[in-house]
């Protein structure tokens, strides 16, 4: 069976690299033969007297070779990394074939001549590859055919003219390559300008231009423009080549779309450092050549100059390229605790979608089809995926600060913090919910209780006096389930005493009489939520007996240990069969009382006579007078 090594991305990086380190292993093993040809004695070889811009070369045709075809049996069908490839196997050409005069063993002029066609012929057609590949990637540029056409025609015909025939002269490669970097700084620039409104292919369109003009730059800086000038490069062009790696680093970070939401901050990164190694050495050869000062005096003088005119400038332009506007966290704060504190769901499912509208601004706010439990960043930096939150459901935002950019990690960072704050909101307010919503139960169940009790015993009182009195009582008693009053300690004898008149005057009518019963020191004295639970039990318990029980007798017995008090009230009416008959409210509120204190509470019938037991814990609720 024919088993194809180009099927995979394994088996085409594998031939790829076998093919690549072949070479490498040639050109490395000719350049360390003797001047007296070539040996296999090791001994002989030139192991330690190698000029090491031979190592530069090779490595920077290597490096790029290896990274351009790496790529491309990632992406063997892609265009670009066709032309990425392309530009790979030219670039190891191109260096590989410049280290001919490093070489100590002989060449055959034939040999010589055609290794220096094969620089000019591959390092031309770098230049034209690289036009062409920018003019297609990351966008197609308008009228890229013909662009293409043009490019591979005029610089074509330009190297082929100066490489063979009457108008030959090798040397010429350098205006040539010039022409070519400068074609490529400003596709590269034009690629920018084009994806101005496509924030994915923008943010690689910045990058690659960021790694093409330093990279790029930096040769036709070193050597191109002053060999071109007719003077000697501020480099050896061997060392000058290594700025060709960070061309292929940065080609293929953004061929593979590598954390594509950073590429634009990266790339601004990437030129400002840049530029302040090439400021510094700038002011420095100004101050060299133009002042006439010594090295040492001008060095030092740019690094001044560098710092407090350079650099200055430098982190103003990196604010204003860079930085978005401030995020305003009192604003966001306010805005998180408007959201929450909103009467209804729907109207806090708003508020929470407009906060995200004002925070990113995104082109399309819409509900996810999905939930997630934490934000996330989708379609390379095009989409942040919000979790639920404020009633609304999980949203979806893309194309952020109106379409000019991608989110960020910063952004994400942003949309994490503000959902903990979102969280935290909205538990504290469940928990104010909680608290209104007690105080309301607490209101409605004293309402009833105490005020209904004291309403129906004035009702049935026959003195116009008494009845008034009652009715003062009430509304002394209204007013502190309104505003829950009580606040100091009373002692327990005049709190029972005061309970037993008032529970003996609202029997008496109904003529039901009382048995009071008190097994406990009178000098203790209780906290207020104590005395309203009790009370509030005798005042309940009293109704229902002058109202369901008709009964003869109703006997009320305390008794306080250091633990509590516990509270137990009998009657001898008829009872009632606890299966069968529905509790109303007053027995419930009882109930939740004494619960609500950590305390318990029981109801019994038995055939005749019902019986009520309480226990009220003291805690911290009761303390020595």
């Amino acid at each position: 069976m024919r088993i194809n090594l180009f099927n995979t991305p394994a088996g085409r990086l594998t031939t790829l690299m076998t093919l690549g380190l072949t070479a490498l292993a040639i050109a490395v093993g000719w350049a360390l033969q003797p001047a007296t040809g070539p040996t296999l004695n090791l001994l002989s070889w030139r192991l330690f007297s190698i000029n090491p811009a031979l190592w530069v070369s090779l490595g920077t045709g290597f490096g790029a070779y290896a990274i351009s075809t790496w790529i491309w049996a990632l992406k063997p069908e892609n265009p670009a990394t066709r032309l990425f490839a392309a530009s790979g196997v030219l670039t190891l050409l191109f260096t590989f074939s410049a280290t001919r005069g490093f070489m100590a063993a002989p060449l055959p002029d034939s040999l010589m001549l055609a290794l220096q066609s094969v620089n000019v012929l591959a390092a031309s057609g770098f230049g034209i590859v690289m036009i062409c590949l920018f003019l297609i990637y990351p966008s197609r540029l308008p009228g890229w055919r013909w662009g293409i056409v043009a490019c591979v025609t005029v610089f074509g015909v330009w190297t082929l003219v100066r490489t063979f025939g009457p108008f030959r002269d090798l040397a010429s490669v350098q205006p040539i390559t010039l022409a070519e970097m400068v074609g490529i700084i400003l596709i590269a620039l034009w690629q920018i300008a084009f994806t101005r409104n496509e924030p994915r292919q923008r943010a690689i369109a910045v990058w690659l231009a960021a790694s093409v003009v330093l990279g790029a730059g930096t040769f036709i800086a070193l050597v191109s423009v002053p060999i071109t000038l007719g003077h000697d490069a501020i480099v050896p062009p061997h060392y000058a080549f290594a700025a060709f790696l960070l061309i292929y680093a940065g080609l293929a970070v953004g061929l593979v779309r590598y954390r594509l939401f950073e590429l634009g901050g990266w790339a601004f990164q990437l030129m400002f450092n840049a530029t302040m190694a090439l400021a510094t050495l700038a002011i420095d050869a100004v101050f060299i050549g133009a002042l006439s000062l010594t090295p040492g005096v001008a060095f030092g003088l740019s690094l001044f100059a560098v710092a407090f005119l350079y650099l200055p400038l430098r982190a103003y332009a990196w604010h204003r390229l860079t930085q978005r506007r401030a995020i305003d966290e009192a604003v966001i704060f306010r805005s998180v605790i408007a959201t929450s504190l909103q009467p209804s769901g729907p109207q806090r499912a708003e508020g929470w979608r407009q906060l995200v509208q004002d925070l990113y601004r995104p082109l399309e706010l819409v509900s996810a089809p999905t939930s997630v439990d934490t934000p996330k960043l989708q379609g390379e930096g095009l989409e942040l995926h919000l979790p639920a939150a404020a009633g609304a459901p999980s949203l979806l935002l893309r194309y952020p600060h109106d379409g000019r950019s991608l989110f960020s990690p910063r952004d994400l960072a942003v949309a994490e913090q503000i959902l903990a704050l979102m969280h935290h909101a909205e538990e504290s307010r469940g928990a104010y919910d909680r608290g209104v919503s007690e105080e309301r139960t607490r209101i409605a169940r004293d309402i009833h209780d105490n005020i209904g009790a004291q309403l129906l015993r004035a009702l049935h009182s026959g003195a116009a006096e008494r009845k008034d009195a009652m009715i003062r009582d009430t509304l002394a008693d209204l007013r502190d389930v309104i505003n829950n009053a009580q606040s100091v300690d009373l002692p327990l004898s005049l709190i029972l005493a005061d309970m037993r008149a008032e529970t003996a005057d609202r029997l008496s009518p109904h003529g039901i009489s009382l048995a009071w019963r008190v097994d406990a020191p009178s000098e203790r004295s209780l906290k207020p939520a104590s005395i309203h639970a009790l009370r509030s039990l005798v005042r309940e318990a009293t109704s229902n007996t002058i109202k369901h029980a008709n009964a003869q007798t109703m006997t009320v017995t305390f008794h306080l240990d250091e633990s509590g008090v516990s509270l137990l009230v009998e009657d001898d009416g008829r009872g009632f069969n606890l299966d069968t008959v529905q509790l109303g409210h007053g027995l419930d509120n009882m109930k939740s009382r004494a619960e609500s204190l950590g305390g318990a509470f029981s109801l019994t019938s038995e055939g005749a006579g019902t019986r009520l037991a309480a226990r009220i814990p003291f805690g911290q609720e009761a303390l020595p007078s």
